[in-house]
């Protein structure tokens, strides 16, 4: 196998990653909805990320690497997800904070799908996680309601947005009453399980754009370290932190190529930005990373961080 191939991403500005809630619920930009961070000096320097902690950071959610499917073709695999009876494991905060993340995440995955079975289990998962993290305001009848009445009908669109609306919910929560540091981890949780899910279903030699999107993480994972480095006295959030570091080292090593940023207008009168940077990746660095964050992602849904 040929691995001085290459696969380029081009990675737009920092900004580029807002919530992907946003485009299901609204088609303009809502600045009202955005939830940015803003963040003072902070003593944590993220090796070779150069996090700069004054600035805005946006973070990811479960769906936004999830986007691209109905563009490519790639199957619903229920093996790559989290066993629901695997909640009996998670004792701390910590660990349920994580697969909070990593849940919501798995139930973005189904409900794309539109696999109504898997999402109902999942949301019922996120439910009981929410309900022992105090997170009770995301999960009302109502949402269970809509989305008893989504399966019956098969409404996968309806089902993705559904999904989105309670991660949101669940998120404004957390900020809203100074738990950043619960919602840093469900973060890193939802985003480490995103990236095993598609480091697994692709093939390096076929799957192009999804490659690139991996690829693309590299900007993403600068707005991580940015976000929760306001939170990093907490020994949980500072821990989970350094579990990061060998999907930086890949990451943050990736040649790169410099490019021109333009501006452009959408149909609908949103703005979209192109340029930036372009990314390589090679086989093995895919490879290197797809270990790294398996490794990552197992100690979570195994409670061993």
């Amino acid at each position: 196998m040929n691995n001085s191939f290459k696969i380029i991403a081009k990675a737009t500005s920092v900004f580029s990653f807002a919530f992907i809630f946003m485009a299901c619920q609204n088609t303009e930009v809502n600045t009202e909805q955005m939830e940015d961070i803003e963040l003072e000096d902070q003593d944590f320097e993220a090796p070779q990320s150069d996090v700069d902690l004054s600035v805005t950071y946006q973070v990811p959610t479960p769906n936004e690497l999830f986007t691209l499917f109905s563009d490519v073709e790639v199957a619903f695999d229920a093996n790559l997800l989290n066993s629901t009876s695997n909640t009996e494991k998670y004792s701390s905060n910590k660990i349920k904070a994580l697969n909070f993340g990593v849940y919501s995440t798995d139930l973005a995955f189904a409900a794309n799908f539109g696999e109504a079975t898997a999402s109902l289990k999942y949301f019922s998962v996120i439910k009981n996680l929410g309900d022992e993290l105090n997170v009770n305001n995301a999960f009302d009848q109502l949402v269970f309601d809509r989305i008893e009445q989504n399966i019956q009908a098969n409404n996968s669109d309806s089902l993705f947005n559904l999904s989105n609306e309670t991660y949101y919910n669940a998120y404004t929560y957390l900020k809203d009453n100074d738990r950043g540091s619960t919602l840093s981890l469900i973060v890193v949780g939802g985003w480490v399980e995103s990236l095993y899910i598609l480091t697994n279903l692709v093939d390096y030699e076929v799957d192009k754009e999804l490659l690139s999107r991996i690829a693309d993480q590299r900007l993403t994972l600068e707005n991580l370290y940015g976000f929760m480095a306001e939170y990093q006295s907490d020994s949980d959030v500072s821990e989970i932190m350094a579990s990061l570091l060998p999907i930086e080292e890949v990451l943050m090593n990736l040649e790169s190529e410099e490019s021109s940023i333009e501006t452009g207008v959408n149909d609908n009168g949103t703005y979209n930005l192109d340029g930036g940077a372009d990314f390589f990746m090679s086989q093995d660095e895919f490879n290197s990373l797809k270990e790294a964050v398996n490794a990552l992602r197992n100690s979570i849904v195994e409670s061993e961080i």
